[in-house]
């Protein structure tokens, strides 16, 4: 899976069913025999279970939930199974945040995190398992740890399907510009960087495990990499604007998206860097809604104060929440913006 720049009904469940009919007797009021007859018929039940090639097993939601997950993805049940009928719209994993109108419900069964509150991230499966696979004109939606109780994130086939949604990519939601422009939906900066890092990170860890990694593809153009990489260290100059890029997308990446952050702080030199701060240990399955908490706990944090000094650093009774420097006081809260789609005049033309 190489990088890119372009951040462009239910199952039938089948379980077998055991007869509960009794053995017909002849009637009669004398109790005792109508003892015997329940103990017979239990016996009889007892030993049409132990037969039975598939007793009864208790039904577990959540693998229920995987298996109509991988039906609408179009994936086999389990490995060497038949492929199922391909949908004939990929359902894709978008990363967003929920719009200010109201609350939802998470679509996993026995959620216990509670409803979905405004300016929350939240994975909107989309199309929807309930929905018309004709169009992208439903959508389920969890809490992202929910959901990772549901995908496994270290296969490429649910890896591949992530999608943050920004400026970029809200028109492959199916949303309209008018939804958009006011930043509903849309991710932060720092979000929008840090899922794009970790899917690409992961990526390259699974070719590794697979043993099908070749660096060649994820080799990037080397003026792309410097942007994407080194933009706000002390050391990048950018000789040119990469021709794949318009004006405002590169003033974007360049400026309001940089991962790293310099300044000259109490006489001494800091340089931070967004993905070393968040992006924490591969373990590919819990760990995309572990990084995010960790920058949303650090927003914050970074926010707290806003009238305390610059030159303060910034700590939290949290033990498992690290201080924050000025410095990357300074550069969490400038990724805290959300970049929106620019139109017309608005395109930063006068940008070089």
């Amino acid at each position: 899976m190489a990088p890119s720049i372009d951040y462009p009904a239910p199952l039938p469940l089948s379980l077998s069913a055991l007869s509960n009919s009794i053995p017909q007797k002849q009637a009669t009021i004398n109790v005792s025999v109508v003892e015997i007859i329940e103990d017979d018929a239990s016996q009889d039940q007892s030993q049409r279970d132990s037969l039975s090639p598939h007793p009864q097993e208790p039904i577990d939601p959540l693998n229920t939930e995987r298996q109509r997950l991988r039906n609408h993805l179009g994936l086999p049940a389990e490995r060497g199974a038949p492929v199922p009928e391909q949908p004939r719209i990929q359902p894709l994993f978008f990363i967003e945040r929920v719009p200010d109108s109201r609350a939802v419900s998470c679509s996993l069964p026995g959620c216990t995190h509670g409803s979905l509150q405004p300016g929350e991230l939240r994975l909107a499966l989309n199309p929807g398992m309930g929905g018309d696979m004709w169009f992208r004109s439903s959508s389920d939606y969890y809490h992202i740890p929910c959901f990772e109780l549901l995908a496994d994130f270290t296969s490429p086939a649910y890896l591949d399907r992530i999608q943050p949604l920004t400026r970029n990519t809200f028109k492959l939601r199916g949303l309209k510009p008018s939804s958009v422009f006011d930043g509903s939906y849309l991710l932060t900066g720092g979000v929008e960087r840090l899922i794009l890092e970790w899917k690409v990170t992961r990526g390259k860890a699974i070719d590794k495990r697979d043993g099908v990694f070749d660096e060649r593809m994820y080799k990037l153009e080397e003026s792309i990499h410097e942007l994407l990489y080194r933009a706000g260290s002390r050391a990048y100059r950018p000789v040119r604007r990469p021709g794949l890029l318009d004006q405002f997308e590169f003033y974007t990446l360049f400026k309001t998206l940089a991962p790293n952050e310099f300044e000259y702080t109490g006489g001494r030199k800091e340089e931070w860097n967004l993905f070393g701060s968040f992006l924490g240990e591969e373990d590919g399955v819990h760990d995309l809604s572990g990084m995010l908490e960790r920058w949303e706990k650090a927003v914050t944090l970074a926010w707290q104060d806003t009238g305390a000094s610059s030159s303060a650093s910034v700590s939290s009774d949290d033990e498992d929440q690290p201080a924050l420097t000025p410095t990357a006081v300074k550069a969490i809260r400038r990724l805290s913006a959300i970049p929106t789609p620019q139109v017309g005049f608005n395109r930063l033309s006068s940008y070089p």
